[in-house]
């Protein structure tokens, strides 16, 4: 009896085993082509935006490019996260490379990435799921498990870098609204030391209800944008700088030894002005970064920045030297027989 039963135990094994594997590709498909439409439904359809988020799919960095549901990332959440951390940018392969995913590598947290302009205004609608609150990695006051221990080192460090954070946003707000950049429409909250960056020196974040750097792409690439809203919802930026960087060590001591340093103020605003750029967000007029980059590198070769632009001298052809060589013995020749006589 056993022996004829084993065999039918194995079939309805592999039996399940396909049905899954269909089943499984079948909603591939169809989530392939209409995705937008659940997403979209998600975001309107109030009474059964619960229903259609179980529906919802999104790759992670660690669904090795599939898409998963929000179920499947619960099931492997850390047992003291308390929230569903996501980001959003043009692809994977950008947004795996952004300062903000730093410290979620280090501790193996799991992170959305919402490559699609719909999943970010789907997850906000949804706010949380199952209890756990959606959270932007990309914005500030993002909340990770600490120690005690962590804690008080953190506090510390923080009054360490205290000189270096007022003067950079003293010297920011300068920059935003008096300088260079007062056209571009970046305010400044705060610079701060950060507990997300493990390898780059600085990042910008935005508020917490502002609109994140994909967000502010999709808002100005459409046809009837209104710049007021988008101005007020861009939210205010802050400047979160790696204390362990040798970058941020060096500005430090050389804040200390002079604030009215140069050198120090323009690193300070380049690394700002590209801390932009590689969080994703535009900058209106990129001269004044240009400039700066320009100035940092003459420093660098050992040229005045501020030198005056000479003409270069341009050397006489040899045919044209051998002419005048020649012209000028003919004139001492005649010179000479003049002499004579």
């Amino acid at each position: 009896m056993m022996r004829t039963r084993r065999p039918t135990v194995r079939r309805r094994k592999k039996r399940r085993k396909k049905d899954k594997s269909d089943e499984d590709g079948t909603w591939t498909k169809f989530w392939k082509e209409f995705n937008k439409n659940l997403k979209m439904g998600c975001y309107e359809d109030d009474s059964n935006r619960s229903k259609l988020s179980k529906l919802l799919r999104f790759a992670t960095t660690k669904s090795e490019g599939k898409e998963i549901s929000l179920d499947k990332y619960l099931d492997r959440m850390q047992e003291s996260q308390e929230s569903i951390y996501y980001m959003s940018g043009d692809s994977m392969e950008v947004m795996l490379k952004a300062p903000a995913l730093q410290i979620f590598k280090k501790k193996d947290i799991e992170v959305l990435m919402l490559s699609d302009h719909l999943d970010e205004p789907c997850l906000q609608k949804l706010a949380d799921y199952e209890g756990k609150k959606f959270v932007s990695i990309q914005k500030a006051d993002v909340k990770l498990d600490e120690t005690e221990e962590e804690k008080k080192r953190f506090t510390k460090i923080k009054d360490m870098y205290k000189p270096l954070t007022d003067w950079w946003k003293d010297s920011l707000t300068e920059l935003t609204e008096k300088g260079a950049m007062k056209d571009a429409g970046v305010k400044i909250e705060k610079v701060e030391v950060s507990k997300r960056l493990t390898e780059s020196p600085v990042v910008v974040v935005t508020s917490q209800f502002g609109y994140s750097a994909q967000q502010e792409r999709v808002m100005k690439a459409q046809a009837f944008q209104n710049k007021d809203q988008i101005s007020m919802m861009s939210g205010r930026k802050t400047l979160e700088v790696n204390p362990n960087h040798p970058v941020v060590v060096d500005l430090l001591s050389k804040v200390k030894a002079n604030k009215d340093d140069a050198a120090a103020k323009d690193t300070a605003a380049v690394l700002f002005q590209t801390a932009l750029i590689e969080s994703g967000y535009e900058i209106a007029d990129p001269s004044a970064l240009v400039s700066r980059v320009y100035r940092l590198m003459s420093k660098e070769l050992g040229v005045d920045p501020d030198a005056p632009l000479k003409e270069v001298e341009v050397p006489e052809d040899e045919e044209e030297e051998e002419e005048e060589e020649e012209e000028e013995a003919e004139e001492e020749k005649e010179d000479g027989a003049k002499e004579e006589l």
